[in-house]
């Protein structure tokens, strides 16, 4: 009765103890994955950043190209008088 009695407390120690590390293992996994979720998050936001720079950048030189290209061409007398001939 006694090696019996033993056995089955031996034997609900080792699973508290299995049951203990699962928790342990899952909670760890949670921390991971959430770690690794919030710098995507923060990552995404740089990144959209970025690319609104780039596109403001882009946008800004073909306007001013547009405008550097809409100019009328003026010989060297028209600039040396202001355009008044």
């Amino acid at each position: 009765m006694a090696g019996t009695g033993t056995a089955v407390v031996q034997s609900a120690a080792a699973g508290v103890q299995a049951g203990r590390k699962a928790v342990v293992t899952a909670s760890g996994q949670a921390v991971a994955l959430a770690t690794t979720a919030w710098t995507l998050i923060a990552n995404r936001k740089l990144v959209a950043a970025g690319v609104g720079a780039g596109l403001s950048a882009v946008t800004a030189t073909s306007y001013l190209a547009g405008r550097r290209a809409g100019r009328r061409t003026l010989g060297p007398i028209t600039r040396m008088t202001g355009g008044r001939i």
